[in-house]
Formats: C-alpha cells, sequence, structure tokens
C-alpha cells in the first residue's frame, strides 16, 4: 500500500474515521486512478487521483474560454447536486495533490446489470437510463446557470472534425501500419467536413458526452452519473447515441428503435420540444457515424499512447455501428467504399 497516499487520504478525513486500506479500482480510459478506500468503522468511499497535467486532447481544444479557476469535475458536480441530479456526493478534496474524495456507489454498473439480465429486464433498465437522460436535458434548459462550466463550451467544427481526423489516424493509420494516400485522404476528409456540417445544425442541450454503460450507477433503486467532467452543449442525440450505441454492448437494431421512440415519446412528456422522428433518426445516425469513429480511433490510440490494450475488444461492436449508420445514410456510400478498402469490419457483406 502506497503510505504517502494512504497518509493523505487519511488527511482528507482528518479525525472523524480512520483509513484502514486502500483498493486500487480498474482504470478505464483515462489518465485518472481511482481507489476504494475503506474505513475501520466499516464504511467506503471512492478516491480520485488526478495525476499533474494529464488532460485528453479533445478536452484542450473544446472551445471554452472562461477562467480555469475550478476544476470541470467539481464545477459540474456543484450544478448536478443544485438541481438535484443523480450524481455521487463530493465528500472532500485536496486538489493541492489532486484528490477528490467521493460517495462510493457501490459495483453496479448499468454494464454489468444488462449482461445479467434477460430481455424484460434489460428494457427496463435502458428506460430507466433514458429517464434520467431526459431528467438531465430538461434541467439544461430550465437552469442554464452560467456558474457551471457545461453551458459555456459546446461540440463545434473544430472539435468534431479533429475527432474523424481521429480515426483516420489511429484507426485506419496506425491500427494497420499503413499511410493512407494523398487524394483519398483528402476525399475522405471532404466527407467528414459534410458530415460535421450537418452535425453542428442540429440544437444544443447540455450534454453528459459519454453517457454510457460503465457511466451509470445503479444505486438504491436509481442510477446514478459519474465521469460527467467533460459536459457540455452537444447535439441532442449525442447522448443517446453513446447509450443505444454503446461499445460495451451489441444492442439488437429493434430494441435500439423501440428506444428512441421512448425517448422521443419521453420528451413529450416531460415538455421538451417535439422532435420530428424522421429528422431525428437521421441526426441520430450521422451522431452515430461521427461517435463510433471516433471510438474506433480511440481505442487504438489508448493502445499506443497509454499501453492500456483493454477496449481493443471493443473496437468490432463500435464498427458494427458504423456499418450500420453506413446503412442508414445512403449519402456517405462512397465514405464506406473509402473505408472497407482498409477497414475488414467494415466491408459489405463481410
Amino acid at each position: 500500500m502506497n503510505s504517502e497516499l494512504l497518509e493523505l487520504t487519511q488527511k482528507l478525513f482528518g479525525s472523524s474515521q480512520k483509513v484502514s486500506k486502500l483498493d486500487k479500482l480498474f482504470g478505464e480510459a483515462s489518465y485518472r486512478v481511482y481507489y476504494r478506500v475503506s474505513t475501520e468503522a466499516g464504511k467506503t468511499y471512492i478516491l480520485m487521483q488526478l495525476p499533474p497535467g494529464k488532460s485528453s486532447v479533445s478536452e484542450e481544444i473544446t472551445n471554452y474560454q472562461g477562467p480555469q479557476d475550478q476544476l470541470p469535475f467539481l464545477n459540474i458536480a456543484q450544478y448536478l447536486h443544485k438541481y438535484q441530479l443523480p450524481a455521487p456526493q463530493v465528500i472532500q478534496s485536496d486538489l493541492g495533490n489532486g484528490l477528490i474524495l467521493l460517495q462510493d456507489l457501490g459495483g453496479k454498473s448499468f454494464e454489468k446489470l444488462v449482461k445479467e439480465s434477460n430481455e424484460s429486464m434489460t428494457l427496463f433498465f435502458y428506460k430507466q437510463a433514458i429517464d434520467l437522460l431526459l431528467q438531465l436535458q430538461q434541467t439544461g434548459e430550465k437552469h442554464r446557470d452560467q456558474d457551471c462550466i457545461a453551458f459555456h463550451r459546446s461540440f463545434d467544427r473544430t472539435l468534431l472534425l479533429w475527432e474523424f481526423e481521429h480515426f483516420l489516424e489511429w484507426g485506419i493509420e496506425d491500427r494497420f501500419e499503413l499511410k493512407i494516400p494523398e487524394a483519398e485522404r483528402k476525399e475522405m476528409m471532404g466527407f467528414g467536413n459534410q458530415l460535421v456540417d450537418e452535425i453542428i445544425k442540429i440544437p444544443l442541450t447540455l450534454t453528459h458526452r459519454d453517457f454510457q454503460s460503465r457511466n451509470l450507477m445503479l444505486w438504491e433503486y436509481q442510477f446514478y452519473m459519474i465521469d460527467f467532467q467533460d459536459a457540455l452543449q452537444g447535439p441532442i442525440p449525442y447522448d443517446l447515441v453513446a447509450l443505444l450505441r454503446d461499445s460495451y454492448i451489441a444492442l439488437p437494431e429493434a430494441t435500439a428503435e423501440q428506444l428512441i421512440d421512448y425517448y422521443l415519446e419521453g420528451r413529450k412528456k416531460v415538455g421538451l420540444p417535439v422532435l420530428q422522428k424522421e429528422l431525428f433518426i437521421k441526426d441520430f445516425y450521422r451522431v452515430t457515424l461521427q461517435r463510433k469513429l471516433k471510438d474506433s480511433g480511440r481505442f487504438q490510440f489508448i493502445l499506443k499512447k497509454k499501453n492500456n490494450p483493454n477496449f481493443l475488444p471493443y473496437v468490432p461492436t463500435s464498427l458494427s455501428y458504423v456499418y450500420h449508420a453506413f446503412s442508414m445514410l445512403p449519402e456517405y456510400q462512397e465514405l464506406h467504399l473509402l473505408f472497407e478498402k482498409y477497414v475488414p469490419e467494415l466491408k459489405t457483406g463481410g
């Protein structure tokens, strides 16, 4: 056990509780490290450790121009708690040492629950998650709190195009150890610009940015959001795409279509603007194409830059969603043909 970290953790509690042990938890895609803290009183907490100077490239190029006087995680946590959106309580922090002590929400992630559930329970859990998403979007429309950083940054052309190019660089060139010919790359980027042009026309809403099965925890009969530090203004379908086109769960298309209908009906019930189904579905698959290409490239990036191969098994699922999105977007058939030359999972009929 790291004695220095144990000592720093004890300082977060003061004399109220005695820390007995720290157990390192499985790390995900970020540079943050998590520990489960156990106390002699039998209580547990989560310790988030933030390595100095580490943030994602995508986060660095968001269009936020405001002051950097508060950590985004703490800033957004304040907003979520202020408006009673379910998120872990922040118990204490020591930002000088990059430590934040959080409520422990246990180990029942949405991913684990779904993978252990039958079809009817899976549908029930997805509807609960969509109800939470609607609550988040409704709150974002009603309470555009200017103290919250999420209302001062958004998906824009720069960020979306960077993510598209991320796939070319990592999902094709690095993964298959080749260089895309300049003429083909230019053609791909032309379609990338077209896709981004269409996505930035979609109205924006408060967006978690990674509203997927590993970032939803079941605690006391409701789902809580975690890893919300990248929240921003995003296209209305974005979080629904993250949930229904989740790399960690292969959700059948028929179920996804049923849940899209549930989401659209839910918007009416909570008083959000009614969306025209046909247009929404088109936007849903545009965002799917952009997001899942980015995810596929990102998993390769994590392998090479963070020496973490744990996400490679989810590349095929991500690309299966890309393949299906192409089938729903005939105007991108030429881009599909360009990609299938290099990516086996995207081969027509393959």
